[in-house]
């Protein structure tokens, strides 16, 4: 980490000795477009992924969260999708996106024109989003489902004594109690997100037009491109953006 802030000063390319050149590789990537470009990339994602993902994480616990028969069962197959490869789950989502893909294959069937999911530049990053998502759930289903298993029972007795239905039970039982948990979640699902770069790179490249180039893939072409100086710059501002996100996160949980 030293160094790389060192070489986020300098001109380096691997070859040679560093020259030092100061706040310019910063300055040069606040001017870049291809850098703009990924940022706002890199948040799209981090919004459509934490906005969806933990909603759909917290509705799979409280299904999971019940008596049912074969109750292990679904749990399983929830948790699946975490232990496999995140390659292996981008592969499995870039099959079934492209034009010849299961998706296009089943709209078909309802009149319903296929689409290049992967291929388009308005669809691209929300299918690299879907695969992102899907891969996540079961970890956030696990995550909440031990923590509603820890909220006491005599809370939503005594809500229930008090005329609460179902709706108030949750807002001014459960979610309280999951206070902790969803701080959890989404600081790390935060910080994951800005450093995706698995997903971009099986499935699109980073395309197509840089729609699903994000921070950690423009870092890792700088690196290709010998321009260390300017990729340990990059890693240094995606740094400060996830230390300025969790802080904001962990102060507003203590108040």
């Amino acid at each position: 980490m030293v160094v790389s802030a060192y070489w986020s000063l300098t001109d380096y390319t691997g070859l040679g000795s560093p020259s030092f050149v100061g706040l310019d590789n910063y300055a040069g990537l606040l001017a870049s477009g291809r850098f703009r470009q990924a940022l706002v990339n890199t948040t799209i994602f981090t919004v459509v992924g934490m906005g969806v993902g933990p909603a759909l994480g917290l509705a799979a616990a409280l299904l999971l969260n019940r008596r049912i028969r074969g109750i292990g069962f679904f749990r399983t197959v929830y948790f699946l999708p975490v232990t496999t490869s995140l390659v292996v789950t981008a592969t499995v989502w870039k099959m079934l996106l492209n034009e010849d893909g299961m998706l296009n294959a089943g709209l078909r069937p309802f009149g319903l024109p296929g689409h290049a999911w992967l291929a388009d530049p308005g669809t691209s990053l929300l299918g690299v989003a879907a695969a992102s998502i899907w891969q996540g759930l079961g970890f956030e289903t696990v995550v909440f489902l031990a923590a509603l298993q820890s909220i006491p029972k005599e809370l939503y007795d005594a809500a229930a004594v008090d005329g609460a239905g179902h709706a108030r039970r949750f807002w001014h039982v459960t979610v309280p109690g999951l206070r902790p948990t969803l701080l959890f979640v989404y600081v790390i699902g935060i910080i994951g997100s800005f450093q995706s770069y698995d997903q971009m790179f099986v499935m699109t490249h980073g395309g197509p037009a840089g729609s699903t180039t994000t921070l950690v893939y423009y870092l890792v072409d700088r690196f290709k491109d010998l321009e260390l100086g300017r990729a340990s710059a990059v890693a240094y501002v995606l740094f400060l953006i996830l230390a300025v996100f969790s802080f904001l996160q962990l102060r507003g949980e203590r108040r």
